[in-house]
């Protein structure tokens, strides 16, 4: 069922009507890791105390997690936002078999690099962007998925580079992002300074002393480290791309993929590198140093902090809470738990302005509101790249933008998915409606729609905004096909409103 914009907005103001909306409710406890809570109650009024919490709450899930599944609201609710992080923060203490039984199901992700080579390309695609979207729907590792998809976006590798790059790509996220996501930034930076993916994506395996190629050494300061306005020359990008020849990957034999110093194309001579002078006749020993170097520098902590707040935060970071992020940045040599902790305990984050999530975070948030079972979905893949985000396939180095303006402008993608999901018109994807009918104690349609709001937007319709879907539901209980189909439009509709899609 696809709705033009003129045909949606016919539904009159029905697209906004949440933006008001107030309160909060209980819904009964989950019953299993992955299951629907036993009950689900209707949302009542509440203290402004417990509403309060209640927002802190939403504001974590929906920012430091891919959105709520049924029942973790209250649970987040009543453990606290502390509480809640320090739990995400420790994700080898998260229970998550079923995730953990999916991903070692795959084939090609588990191979080392000389098999994964013979592979063809197409299935280790499939392979990482379908892990990928699993991982963030059903884990409950949260905070780790969001991070590993901040950090892909940071050491941003574009899926169609090259033709092996899929493969190559499976290194990368299993062997550098994944083991360092929350752990030293510095770690994290080395990984990556030594993953074949990023070498032939920024064409250093091209960089040689006879031909020096810029471009690795340039994004290494302008987008892994210090920024673009830190203050060094064109010589500095030089030097560093000196510093960097010959370092490339085997091509070929039982050990390729692995990165390694072609001694042979090396610049062996003394270099200047940001004030910093490096002897010659060193190799890999300088390229440490480098690292060392950059991850000293003022600018690398500020750059860092600045990126995670505008994640996390606002699209405009407070400069206060970019300081104290960026102090705890050197204090603890790169923490990125502790930076984590800063940001998210912070009243910067509690009374941030909305953000508007980007597509990868709407669709999962979506499918998690409703409890969406995947059986294969092959097609949503197909639905990222409308909607705009596809994992792994922005073209330039900078990763997908995390602003605002840079989404707004492609909504009609996201109301076609929103009216394709809940009239499960996604193929391999199917939303419980029956059982999510079955755990609640009404079929009024009424009541329902006032359900269907705790569960997609965190909280209870106001005054108008239930009443506009009420008239356009109608009156009567959800065993009438026709107010059946009215209440999966209504649902459609929250999820295409401003109230889910800016949080």
């Amino acid at each position: 069922m696809a709705f033009s914009r003129r045909e949606f907005l016919k539904l009159g103001s029905l697209a906004a009507v949440a933006t008001t909306a107030t309160g909060c409710s209980t819904i009964g406890r989950q019953i299993a890791a992955n299951d629907l809570p036993e009950t689900l109650a209707v949302p009542t009024a509440v203290s402004t105390t417990v509403a309060a919490q209640t927002s802190v709450a939403w504001r974590l899930l929906n920012r430091a997690a891919y959105g709520p599944r049924p029942g973790d609201l209250d649970r987040v609710t009543k453990m606290g936002a502390e509480g809640w992080l320090e739990e995400q923060l420790h994700p080898e203490q998260i229970e998550d078999t079923a995730v953990d039984l999916m991903i070692r199901g795959l084939t090609l992700y588990h191979m080392d690099a000389s098999q994964l080579i013979e592979q063809e390309p197409a299935d280790g695609a499939r392979e990482l962007i379908g892990a990928t979207i699993v991982r963030a729907l059903y884990s409950n590792r949260q905070l780790y998925e969001t991070m590993v998809e901040f950090w892909s976006d940071h050491f941003n590798i574009y899926l169609r580079k090259v033709k092996t790059m899929p493969l190559l790509k499976i290194l990368d996220d299993r062997d550098v992002i994944r083991p360092y996501a929350l752990g030293k930034f510095g770690d994290l930076l080395r990984a990556s300074v030594h993953s074949p993916a990023m070498l032939v994506y920024l064409d250093n395996v091209r960089n040689n002393k006879s031909h020096p190629n810029e471009n690795y050494a340039r994004e290494l300061m302008e987008l892994h480290t210090l920024g673009v306005h830190a203050g060094y020359t064109q010589a500095d990008v030089q030097e560093l791309a000196r510093v960097l020849t010959g370092w490339t990957m085997r091509h070929r034999g039982r050990r390729v993929g692995e990165v390694v110093l072609n001694r042979e194309q090396h610049d062996f001579g003394e270099k200047r590198f940001l004030g910093h002078v490096l002897p010659a006749g060193r190799g890999v020993e300088e390229i440490e140093e480098v690292i060392q170097i950059l991850l000293a520098h003022p600018a690398t902590a500020e750059f860092i902090a600045t990126k995670l707040v505008r994640r996390f935060v606002a699209d405009e970071p407070p400069a206060s809470l970019v300081s104290r992020v960026a102090d705890t940045f050197r204090q603890t040599d790169g923490d990125i738990k502790s930076m984590l902790r800063v940001i998210f305990l912070s009243e910067e984050f509690a009374t941030a302005p909305p953000k508007l999530k980007r597509p990868f975070t709407y669709m999962i948030s979506a499918l998690r509101a409703l409890h969406a079972d995947l059986r294969p979905a092959r097609g949503l893949g197909e639905w990222l790249e409308l909607l705009g985000q596809l994992p792994f396939h922005w073209p330039p180095p900078n990763g997908y933008p995390d602003v605002s303006p840079a989404w707004a402008t492609n909504l009609l993608p996201r109301w076609n998915f929103a009216l394709a999901l809940l009239h499960n018109e996604l193929p391999g994807v199917n939303v419980p409606f029956d059982k999510i009918l079955t755990a609640t104690d009404t079929r009024n349609s009424v009541r329902l729609v006032h359900l269907f709001a705790q569960l997609v937007l965190g909280r209870p319709l106001d005054t108008t905004a239930a009443q506009l879907l009420q008239d356009y539901v109608g009156t009567g209980e959800v065993t009438d096909s026709h107010i059946q189909e009215r209440l999966r439009d209504a649902i459609a509709l929250m999820i295409a409103s401003p109230a889910f899609q800016w949080t």
